[in-house]
């Protein structure tokens, strides 16, 4: 069911978008996770995969999309875009998180865990606000 969550916010997107068209519409709406990695078979990558597909419900909760952007699928576009935006190094797997702001917050270069990420969202002002906590 959670990785079925997943499923359904990677479909939401317009995937005719460059990825920085999308990443663009998300801005002041969505907190963004973009995971790389060269290749879907990565075990990096599926651990990633895994551990948030656990906790759909608290994704869903933090307005947080996931983009996987495999290099063996990207456009000359989004790759180009990644190593502009995100100063990347091709071939090793690569965690951003994106607050609303459209500002990087996090880069990992192992996987997250999501009480990691749920922290570090959750001691943000602006998540603090839509709780109402302070």
């Amino acid at each position: 069911m959670n990785a079925l969550i997943l499923i359904i916010c990677a479909v939401c997107f317009n995937f005719q978008d460059t990825l920085e068209k999308r990443l663009e519409k998300m801005v002041w709406k969505n907190r963004v996770v973009v995971v790389y990695c060269p290749k879907a078979s990565d075990a990096e990558f599926k651990l990633q995969k895994k551990w948030l597909s656990e906790v759909g419900k608290e994704v869903m909760e933090r307005d947080l999309r996931v983009i996987d952007c495999v290099e063996a699928n990207l456009s000359a576009d989004d790759a180009l875009h990644l190593k502009e935006r995100f100063k990347y190094t091709p071939n090793h797997f690569c965690f951003w998180l994106i607050g609303k702001d459209g500002e990087i917050k996090l880069v990992s270069n192992k996987p997250v865990k999501p009480e990691q990420l749920f922290g570090l969202i959750d001691s943000m002002p602006m998540r603090r606000a839509e709780t109402g906590k302070n």
